[in-house]
């Protein structure tokens, strides 16, 4: 029993040092400990908020992964072919501009 008034005793001498510390009322401590607390419970309800919108489109990124990646390669297929196409042209430019150095 007795440590426990010495606890609470101690605990008051510190409080009050603290109030005495900050120039403070005990009732603007008070005050200031209830808006911190509301500010830190609407920062951690808007987090929380943030978490659920973000796992939503992260859901959704996920569901339309599998036609975007159809969509990546047609257009790689597409790139793919233009170059089978445009290699043998390239090659006739490149012998062309050759030669025309050659003669240089």
């Amino acid at each position: 029993m007795k440590t426990i008034i010495k606890v609470i005793g101690a605990s008051a001498v510190l409080f009050g040092a603290h109030l005495y510390a900050r120039k403070e009322t005990p009732t603007e401590f008070i005050n200031r400990v209830k808006i911190e607390f509301l500010k830190k419970r609407q920062a951690y309800s808007d987090w929380r908020q943030s978490y659920r919108d973000f796992k939503a489109a992260l859901e959704k990124f996920k569901q339309q992964l599998p036609e975007m990646t159809q969509a990546i390669n047609a257009i790689q297929r597409d790139v793919d072919e233009a170059m089978f196409q445009i290699e043998p042209r390239v090659d006739e430019i490149n012998k062309a501009t050759n030669k025309m150095n050659q003669n240089h």
